[in-house]
C-alpha cells in the first residue's frame, strides 16, 4: 500500500512540477535548458518510484547490505528534489520581482533628474 502510494505521489508531484515548468517556459520566463533539467530530473525520480529496487541495488552496490528501503528512500527522494523545485519558482518569482522594482526606480530616479 506504502509503495503504490509513494507511485502515485512522485506521479503526482513529477506532473505539477514539469507541467509549472512547461507552462514558464512557454511564458518566457523559463529557458529550454531549465525545462530540460526538471523533465529529465523528474523522469528519474519517477523512475526511481515506479521501481524503488534500483535503489536497494544501488544500496547493497555502495552501502556494503541489503536494506529493503527503496521504497522509503524514493518517496524522501522525491519530497527533497519537490522542496528544492519550490525553492527555484519561489526564487525566480523574487529576482523577476526584484530586477523589475530596480528597473522601476532607475526609470523614477531618471525622470526626476530630466526636471
Amino acid at each position: 500500500m506504502v509503495s503504490l502510494a509513494a507511485k502515485i505521489l512522485a506521479i503526482l508531484l513529477a506532473w505539477i512540477a514539469v507541467s509549472k515548468s512547461y507552462v514558464d517556459f512557454k511564458a518566457r520566463k523559463e529557458s529550454l535548458q531549465i525545462l530540460i533539467f526538471w523533465l529529465t530530473t523528474w523522469s528519474g525520480i519517477v523512475i526511481l518510484a515506479l521501481f524503488p529496487k534500483i535503489i536497494d541495488v544501488l544500496i547493497a552496490q555502495f552501502g556494503g547490505g541489503q536494506s529493503g528501503l527503496g521504497t522509503f528512500f524514493g518517496m524522501a527522494l522525491v519530497f527533497v528534489v519537490f522542496v528544492v523545485y519550490r525553492m527555484y519558482v519561489k526564487l525566480e518569482r523574487i529576482e523577476q520581482i526584484i530586477t523589475k522594482t530596480v528597473q522601476d526606480i532607475a526609470l523614477h530616479e531618471d525622470w526626476k533628474s530630466r526636471k
